[in-house]
């Protein structure tokens, strides 16, 4: 087994290190644990039910209510975006986690069309 410079077997490595009061973990790094699938899927949850919501009460009376689903749907949104990060450490994930879930509420809301969010698509593509 070669370690760098160090040609051995594991157990003469493993003896000079310790002979020599040296321990791996003061030059090595563990790598970080990725975050549990549960909790990318949970948000993801969260957030379908708070659009499912957002639609079914849309025309309701009550202001608060639609308050309180607004806050649901954007806090699974931020909450989605957050876990994928942590999950995947990839920025474009992350930013298409983001650019979807946002553009799936403003549906959701009615601030944007299907048409308009292809046609918004459409440009991003074009620009990329």
């Amino acid at each position: 087994m070669k370690f760098g410079p160090i040609d051995g077997s594991p157990e003469e490595i493993r003896d000079l290190l310790k002979n020599d009061g040296l321990k791996l973990t003061d030059y090595f790094e563990r790598p970080a644990t990725m975050l549990q699938s549960r909790y990318v899927v949970l948000p993801a949850v969260v957030l379908g039910v708070g659009l499912v919501a957002v639609v079914s009460f849309a025309g309701s009376p009550s202001k608060n209510l639609l308050r309180l689903l607004d806050l649901l749907s954007v806090g699974g949104v931020l909450w989605l975006i957050v876990s994928v990060q942590l999950r995947f450490r990839q920025t474009a994930a992350t930013l298409a986690t983001a650019l979807g879930s946002l553009l799936m509420l403003m549906i959701a809301k009615g601030i944007l069309s299907l048409p308009e969010v292809t046609e918004i698509l459409k440009d991003l593509w074009k620009k990329a």
